[in-house]
């Protein structure tokens, strides 16, 4: 018999049992079932074959147990929830830490410049004589020895203040 010259209906029968045989050929059997047993560690295991000799078990049928119950699965969300807010907190007091540990360096290198300059004016104080000086505003101008003191003064009061923090 040719299913090529066959009628419509004859022929859907045709390819729905052997659409049907071909589902059932392609199906996997369960044939063991599933073995629960605790091994010497005291771990509960869940198998499809059957443990070691001499291990007590127990065969199940139909499907395993739920995993966790609906409130175990709450409180390992609420305890990961937990950890990535401690997490969230630890990593923002880093960055804080380290903006400070930047400030704290950037203070550093200001405070060896302004030593340096208090210093350098200082030497130049120090040295005596009539000086000129050019003022914020430009204009030259020459110290008299009480000006030349009180700026003695200031300049060692930076030093102080810029070199020893």
């Amino acid at each position: 018999m040719n299913p090529f010259s066959t009628p419509p209906a004859s022929r859907r029968w045709l390819q729905t049992a052997t659409l049907l045989l071909a589902s059932l050929l392609l199906q996997t059997p369960v044939f063991g079932g599933i073995y629960k047993w605790t091994d010497a560690n005291g771990e509960i295991h869940y198998t499809q074959t059957p443990p070691p000799d001499g291990i007590t078990t127990q065969k199940i049928e139909g499907a395993l147990p739920p995993a966790e119950s609906q409130q175990t699965l709450h409180e390992e969300q609420r305890k990961l929830q937990e950890q990535l807010k401690a997490f969230d907190e630890r990593r923002a007091e880093q960055k804080e830490e380290e903006t400070i540990r930047k400030l704290e360096q950037e203070d550093r290198e200001i405070n060896e410049k302004n030593c340096i300059t208090a210093k350098n004016n200082l030497g130049k104080l120090q040295q005596g004589g009539i000086k000129r000086y050019l003022t914020p505003e430009g204009d030259v101008i020459r110290l008299t020895e009480e000006d030349r003191q009180r700026r003695t003064t200031e300049a060692n009061k930076q030093v102080e203040q810029y070199c020893n923090p």
